[in-house]
């Protein structure tokens, strides 16, 4: 589901930061596996979150490291709470109601 600029600019900045031997991030959604992804793959991150963005009521990212055998293992008690469907539809529901005000405030100045 496309979700608006302003919610997945908001998801960036909740990842959490990945030094030392952590390299990846591990994403779920109500703890169901949705894809590790490469630190230095953001947008890719932020793709995954906005393909199942509606589907799961929460979507979670761990620190986690990838061995030679493509093992993954993660920080399991270390999450950070990515996207909160409930919240990120409320502030997506007050940019529409922005976007109509402004909408009818330009119409109301050309009046």
């Amino acid at each position: 589901m496309k979700v608006p600029a302003a919610v997945r600019k908001g998801w960036e900045h909740r990842f959490p930061g990945l030094r030392g031997r952590w390299t990846h991030w591990k994403v779920t959604g109500d703890d169901t596996l949705l894809g590790v992804v490469e630190g230095s793959r953001l947008t890719d991150a932020l793709d995954l979150i906005e393909e199942h963005y509606g589907q799961f009521s929460s979507i979670n990212a761990s620190r986690a490291t990838v061995n030679e055998t493509s093992e993954v293992t993660d920080e399991e008690n270390s999450f950070s709470e990515i996207s909160n469907f409930i919240k990120d539809e409320k502030i997506i529901s007050q940019e529409r109601i922005r976007k109509i005000q402004e909408t009818n405030y330009s119409v109301a100045l050309r009046s």
